[in-house]
């Protein structure tokens, strides 16, 4: 192991050079006293070994003895807590035990009945999807497209901008959003990058709408890959991970190329799980310090009642996105 060619301990004189233990009093167990210019100490030296004679000296003097034992025990637990975590990836800490689990209550407990209540009844008025012809197969579209881009291994910036909305809101965890078909493509090729052989696994589909008001789909998956490359939560670590999550979209007819588009999504996914099948420090992870997705009482992301609206916070960022592309497009002109 480390330096055991070098000496550790030995009986020696006082020495302004040397590291001196807390060793520096008579053992009641010789005869010797303790003169005014010299002791015998226990000392620290790295140039001198110790000889066979000196460990014998040493092991004649118990307390001497008790001294280097706690010594050892002292740079034992040192060495134990502070060597390992040079061999941790990408920064992350040792695995501790597991919390303790706990048997649930035999009654519901006293301080849920003090709680705030909450009723979300006033969301099912605002659910109600108006009457139309219902000609367009949403589900297929929803299948259809997800393999496009992310699963058949073909032209993906073609499919972006096939089945994707100039103005398109991403919604995600933490109530992280991304805006415009740029960000949307930004964000897929990054994800191809951490994940070359990621493929997304469709469990399910559902679709409401109609064909005037458009679709309100959801969709939930199980994606899996191998981290070959950096991803949004740190450096590629070529770890295999599976993560589960769950999509609800809007889909819509272009009005002016006639093409079904997604005008909107929000996904969540386990990204917990993600990361620690990764290997990587959560601390590191960079991410917001607090979920932003503000609450939506009694509105729905999606309403067709009276008319077609998203939630107030994602019209407004739409609209803001749509403003900024005009002042662009304007300038460049």
């Amino acid at each position: 192991m480390f330096g055991l060619h070098q000496p550790f301990l030995k009986v020696s004189r006082e020495d302004s050079g040397r590291y001196v233990l807390p060793g520096d009093f008579s053992s009641p167990h010789d005869n010797s006293s303790r003169q005014e210019n010299e002791s015998k100490i226990l000392v620290y030296s790295g140039s001198t070994p110790a000889t066979f004679h000196d460990m014998v000296q040493l092991f004649k003097r118990p307390c001497d003895v008790l001294l280097v034992f706690l010594t050892g025990l002292l740079l034992g637990a040192v060495i134990a807590n502070r060597v390992p975590h040079q061999y941790l990836p990408n920064g992350a800490t040792p695995s501790a035990s597991p919390y303790s689990t706990f048997e649930p209550p035999a009654t519901v407990p006293a301080e849920y009945f003090a709680a705030k209540p909450l009723n979300n009844s006033c969301l099912i008025d605002n659910l109600q999807i108006p009457d139309g012809p219902q000609t367009f197969d949403a589900c297929g579209f929803v299948i259809r497209s997800t393999d496009e881009v992310w699963n058949l291994r073909g032209d993906v910036t073609a499919a972006i901008d096939k089945y994707f909305h100039d103005d398109y809101v991403n919604a995600g965890s933490w109530g992280r959003r991304g805006i415009g078909k740029k960000a949307l493509h930004d964000a897929v090729l990054a994800e191809m990058r951490a994940f070359p052989d990621i493929q997304i696994h469709i469990t399910d589909c559902v679709c409401k709408g109609n064909d005037i008001a458009g679709y309100k789909c959801a969709m939930p998956d199980i994606l899996d890959g191998t981290n070959m490359g950096p991803s949004a939560y740190g450096p590629a670590t070529g770890k295999y991970a599976r993560w589960t999550g769950l999509v609800q979209s809007l889909v819509k007819k272009n009005a002016r190329t006639g093409q079904w588009q997604y005008v909107a999504e929000w996904g969540v996914h386990d990204e917990w799980s993600l990361i620690q099948q990764l290997g990587l420090d959560f601390k590191r992870v960079p991410r917001p310090w607090r979920n932003t997705e503000p609450l939506h009482d009694c509105q729905p992301l999606l309403s067709f009642h009276p008319r077609l609206n998203m939630d107030s916070v994602d019209e407004m960022d739409k609209q803001f996105h749509r403003q900024a592309f005009l002042r662009t497009k304007h300038t460049s002109v």
